[in-house]
């Protein structure tokens, strides 16, 4: 699965080549060989990676997701913690390893934003160059629903679900140039899978079938794109959407609805991704050019802005420190119809606790998706957090 959006009209037919990192997982310390990052054990070309088993080392780099996960020691490829809003030493904190929880009490005000480990939990056993999801994968991934003129339904665009009131968007998709005219915004599909199917089942192993909650369907009272927004080059590509009526997701029998967390820092450089995995999930168009019924996933390579900034440059179309490029693999990519939709990282805090945050918003790329090894462009969701909540705040009651 999973191509790219609405940017034909860009004009984007060919960019430069983007340097490929190596896929990282987040910070790791190794009791036998020091600092490191989590990366797959295929990757890892330290001499004694078979040696490297300690539990301290393991723990941190535990992953449900993607179980073949070590401590490499790559005392280059180092990157800086994440705190700040994460696991402040007063909480609770969340094992993965068996050992019991101790959870604080989730926020009761409709529009607070969730932290760990209230948000971004859910890992599941491990988009075009995507596959469908679990049923029950990337739960605050929210499948928009757009009312068409004469009658029907479209769904040209996804957004996260942050909060019980709020979900995250692409500027561009409630923007009535690039959608067309003839589409309304009018709800949000929460607990989606199978856009087609209400309840959406899957077939167990052994026979019979697993179910999961009846979707979601929200209507949208609210839609708050970014005052800066630039149809023409989509800078400041982002937009709130609140929704008519809380959802409670704690309250749910299953977890088929979950908030991402936000980013644990601020700003442009607060996190230095490079090089780092990242996921996005949505209904967007396949190798077979139609928009998926079921929700798929993809996973891409955060790269350098310079050599981006550069393969953009020659089709002038700005991309900035406020923006975040992926991808860099042929065959695997967003594309139209994920439009709006999460690109989120899987890390750690103090503590080392996993947890998933949401990096990007799916904002643009090649019209051609997945065709070349070049990034697709998002939103950098960092550079916007006092935007996010200045802008709930004013909007809360």
């Amino acid at each position: 699965m999973l191509y790219i959006l609405f940017v034909a009209f860009l004009g984007l037919a060919q960019a430069q080549r983007v340097g490929k990192a190596m896929m990282h997982f987040g910070n790791c310390n190794s009791a036998e060989y020091g600092r490191g990052t989590c990366i797959e054990k295929t990757d890892c070309d330290f001499y004694a990676v078979d040696k490297l088993t300690d539990f301290e080392s393991k723990r941190q780099c535990f992953s449900r997701q993607r179980p073949d996960l070590v401590c490499c020691p790559r005392e280059t490829n180092f990157i800086p913690s994440f705190g700040a809003r994460i696991n402040n030493g007063t909480g609770a904190t969340l094992s993965h390893l068996g050992t019991p929880l101790r959870l604080e009490p989730a926020p009761n005000n409709m529009d607070a934003l969730p932290q760990h480990p209230h948000c971004g939990t859910s890992f599941f056993s491990r988009v075009v160059g995507g596959r469908v999801t679990d049923l029950y994968e990337f739960p605050w991934t929210t499948l928009l629903e757009y009312s068409v003129k004469g009658g029907g339904l479209d769904f040209p665009c996804g957004a996260a679900f942050i909060a019980q009131r709020w979900l995250l968007t692409a500027a561009h998709c409630v923007d009535a140039e690039i959608v067309g005219s003839g589409r309304t915004l009018t709800a949000a599909r929460l607990g989606e899978w199978n856009r087609d199917e209400d309840p959406d089942c899957v077939r167990k192993v052994g026979g019979g079938y697993e179910c999961a909650p009846k979707h979601i369907r929200v209507t949208i009272d609210r839609i708050l794109p970014h005052a800066g927004f630039q149809p023409k080059n989509l800078t400041n590509d982002i937009a709130l959407l609140r929704l008519s009526r809380p959802v409670a997701w704690q309250q749910l029998d299953k977890q088929a609805v979950e908030p991402v967390c936000l980013p644990p820092q601020r700003g442009a450089q607060a996190n230095q991704l490079v090089g780092s995995a990242a996921d996005v999930s949505g209904w967007g168009k396949t190798e077979s050019s139609e928009n998926s019924k079921l929700k798929r996933k993809a996973t891409v390579t955060i790269q350098a802005l310079e050599p981006c900034q550069e393969a953009f440059r020659s089709k002038d179309v700005p991309v900035d420190e406020r923006q975040i490029c992926a991808g860099g693999t042929v065959g695997v990519d967003s594309c139209g119809g994920d439009s709006g939709g999460p690109l989120t990282v899987e890390a750690s805090t103090p503590r080392g606790d996993r947890f998933v945050y949401l990096a990007g918003i799916v904002s643009f790329g090649l019209p051609e998706c997945g065709k070349s090894e070049y990034s697709a462009v998002y939103t950098r969701v960092s550079s916007y957090m006092d935007w996010i909540e200045e802008t709930i705040r004013a909007n809360s009651r």
